[in-house]
């Protein structure tokens, strides 16, 4: 069927944009399973391609925003789902959309989507700090980018958006998905996670440079920690400073990013952000 109606309307899925449409209906369940719907609750779905996941979220959603910015796809999303009553479409690249507009400022959102493969990582971060009102966020991107997202120290996957989703919410893998679920499908496999956030969003300036100071550290993965953060075109700061912050953290000069938990990493960067170290930071 998803062909049938791609064919009527001279739509070719493309790989540049990510598009590869879930086909099958055990690994839609379990979708589903994992969102926990209820009749009251309110979805985004983001990429909705023509609907095979959109048409179920409308009949266990009270409300569902789908928004999709390959316009050739509304047409024939239109044709496959008619016209449910409790769906609004918005035309529209996710990351420029005003998303937090969409909804009430009480309103609860649960993110229900298999997200764009090409721009999951900066799509999940927006959503984490520019839509309060998703509480939960239940969506599918390749393995590898799931394996970073929940990694820890010590792990080959751990790394700076390990450290950053950290920070803003709860996440952990559901299940692995095979290539062969999709329409084209891809050539590395997927993973569904379950991704809930902590407290208040965090938008402040002590996260823009939380983050910064993160992708320092991580830069150069297998770098020393004051050497990363001092080294490069663009240091982050002296090492003189990283060796200070380390020290004032309690931990050795020879450490590296690779080995500190989030929480220890933010210890190193308010040590560097005191009001005594601002002064010394790059002498």
């Amino acid at each position: 069927m998803v062909a049938e109606i791609l064919d009527r309307h001279g739509i070719r899925l493309a790989r540049s944009l990510g598009q590869h449409f879930l086909v099958d209906g055990n690994v839609l369940a379990r979708i589903l399973e994992a969102a926990d719907l209820a009749g009251e609750d309110t979805v985004l779905e983001i990429g909705p391609g023509i609907g095979t996941l959109t048409e179920e979220l409308c009949r266990r959603a009270r409300r569902v925003v789908a928004v999709e910015a390959d316009r050739r796809l509304i047409p024939a999303l239109e044709e496959a789902l008619g016209a449910p009553p409790n769906l609004e479409l918005v035309e529209g690249d996710a990351m420029r959309v005003d998303l937090a507009a969409l909804f009430h400022p009480e309103e609860r959102v649960k993110v229900v989507s298999n997200l764009p493969y090409n721009v999951a990582t900066p799509l999940l971060l927006h959503l984490l700090r520019e839509l309060p009102q998703a509480k939960r966020m239940v969506v599918m991107v390749q393995r590898e980018l799931a394996d970073r997202y929940v990694a820890g120290p010590g792990h080959p996957a751990y790394g700076a958006v390990s450290v950053k989703i950290g920070l803003l919410a709860e996440a952990r893998r559901a299940f692995v998905v095979p290539p062969t679920v999709f329409m084209p499908p891809p050539k590395v496999e997927s993973a569904v996670l379950r991704i809930d956030r902590k407290g208040s969003p965090e938008t402040g300036p002590e996260t823009d440079a939380f983050f910064r100071f993160v992708n320092a550290a991580f830069a150069s993965r297998r770098k020393m920690l004051v050497n990363a953060l001092s080294g490069g075109r663009d240091p982050y700061c002296s090492r003189a400073a990283a060796e200070t912050a380390l020290k004032a953290s309690g931990f050795h000069p020879g450490t590296r990013a690779e080995e500190l938990t989030r929480e220890e990493l933010l210890a190193v960067f308010r040590a560097l952000s005191s009001p005594s170290m601002e002064a010394r930071k790059m002498q």
